[in-house]
């Protein structure tokens, strides 16, 4: 079957859900519904525009089901939909879920005097579904939306390869950080102080890269948008750029994870000045138009997120305020063993997405001299998206450039494999743990009531509270919000 108009237009109409339902409950109608229509217009000429002939692709029936199968797999083993057990955060995350369904939006906490501030997209669809039809039913909501967005992930990195599919998609499931170096690395007392299992930390300074199945598995919100951004991208490179649709994709990331959307921003950037000459031109002028209405569309978005009250001295630093004296050893540890070490071996095997790979390579690189988060989410979640484009152009280039008998692709191969022994390790772990640490239904733990009070607890620090609540007096409160 043709697969790529169909892909096309499922993708930016369920990445799109989200914002549509956040611009129709959290802020006043009169503001919500014109940005509404002009969405809806917005999607509606942008496809009817897109060019779908020019790189069609046909998908088998048997490849259409084994990424449904894939899909239905991943997120069962990880515990998406309540049916295995789930990682730490979800305590975090059924709250969310949680406080959406019982309160009216917006989620308002009288006992803290705010209102929730935080990027709530994955989950927002699920929990309006269960206001209608019950608490109970969310769970079976939530693991049919995450099924659906990563079904279409792994379709379109099947339109990505030209023979052997399943070599590619087993390649991108399992690509995992060098978790090896830090191994070897922490034998040695010198490094010890600052190195962890998996990751370097330099006081309070975390630098962490996160493969699929461990994002996924931590923060499903984050990855689907992620993955879904970054196939288009792809995509993109291959046909005719079509620069309103990569807008309207960035943007609908946003209310997803706007983490991911600033990991997204370099790769849409470039086919933005790649193709600015014709932006500007005069048979564009009626794009143009259509792109600042669609920004002013977004606008409420914007200022929500910029509203928050996350961002403040006390969680942000630069790498070389962090008291360590040789900072810059660790840091390009983290930069060559994870980022510059697979430029190398792209630019060998010549791979076609060249400027892809090298932005891939280095944004990463860039954003984790700055910290943001206890936890520097920030450097986790905006590096996410290249660490997964270099996992499908590496597996473009093993399956279908790369000779697998020579020197260089048994260590390529070697690397890979060894690597992603990460990954099968945390699928093995899931199946030690004996039962669910909260639900839906009941996420109460530590004798928490919703989601900032849990916040408080879980991590002892206020700072913590005040990354999901809504900075009073803000121009979004005074002017936007629906009270």
């Amino acid at each position: 079957m043709k697969i790529i108009k169909t892909l096309k237009i499922s993708t930016i109409l369920y990445l799109l859900i989200p914002s549509v339902l956040f611009l129709l409950t959290w802020i006043h109608l009169w503001i919500g519904i014109p940005c509404v229509i002009f969405t809806i217009f917005y999607t509606w000429k942008t496809l009817q525009k897109t060019t779908f002939s020019t790189h069609e692709t046909f998908i088998s029936l048997p490849t259409f089901l084994l990424c449904l199968g894939i899909s239905i797999a991943l997120n069962y083993v990880l515990g998406i939909g309540e049916f295995r057990p789930q990682t730490y955060d979800f305590q975090a995350n059924n709250f969310k879920y949680y406080d959406l369904i019982t309160h009216q939006l917006p989620v308002y906490y009288a006992e803290q005097k705010t209102y929730l501030c935080y990027y709530t997209g994955y989950y927002l669809p699920s929990a309006l579904l269960a206001k209608v039809f019950g608490i109970e039913t969310c769970r079976y909501f939530s693991f049919v939306w995450s099924v659906f967005g990563m079904w279409l992930v792994f379709l379109w990195i099947s339109t990505f390869a030209h023979k052997n599919i399943i070599g590619l998609l087993t390649i991108v499931l399992l690509f995992a950080n060098t978790w090896f170096v830090i191994k070897l690395l922490i034998n040695f007392a010198y490094f010890q102080e600052h190195l962890q299992p998996y990751y370097i930390q330099l006081n309070q300074f975390k630098l962490i890269t996160s493969p699929l199945i461990k994002n996924y598995a931590w923060a499903t919100q984050h990855t689907i948008p992620a993955c879904l951004g970054v196939c288009v991208s792809i995509d993109n490179f291959r046909t005719k750029t079509d620069l309103k649709y990569l807008l309207l994709m960035l943007l609908s990331t946003m209310f997803w994870s706007p983490l991911t959307a600033v990991g997204l921003f370099p790769f849409v950037a470039f086919y933005f000045l790649k193709d600015a000459k014709n932006l500007f031109s005069s048979k564009s002028k009626e794009d143009l138009i259509l792109i600042m209405f669609l920004i002013l569309s977004f606008t409420p978005l914007l200022l929500y997120f910029v509203s928050t009250e996350g961002i403040h001295v006390n969680n942000t630093e630069f790498i070389w305020q962090t008291g360590v004296k040789f900072w810059w050893v660790f840091y390009l540890i983290y930069a060559v063993s994870n980022f510059i070490i697979w430029g190398f071996f792209l630019n060998h095997s010549k791979n076609q997405y060249k400027i892809l790979w090298k932005i891939a390579v280095i944004f990463p690189c860039l954003i984790a001299i700055y910290r943001i988060g206890i936890y520097n989410d920030f450097n986790i979640r905006v590096s996410f998206p290249s660490f997964f484009m270099l996992s499908i152009l590496i597996g473009i280039s093993v399956v279908e450039k790369m000779n697998l008998k020579s020197l260089i692709g048994v260590g390529i191969m070697l690397l890979i494999v060894l690597n992603s022994l990460a990954n099968l390790n945390h699928v093995k772990n899931t199946f030690d743990y004996e039962k669910l640490l909260t639900t839906i239904e009941k996420p109460f733990i530590f004798k928490a009531k919703n989601m900032l009070e849990f916040q408080r607890v879980a991590y002892g620090d206020e700072s913590a509270v005040l990354e999901y609540s809504l900075k009073k007096n803000s121009v979004f409160e005074k002017y936007f919000l629906k009270k």
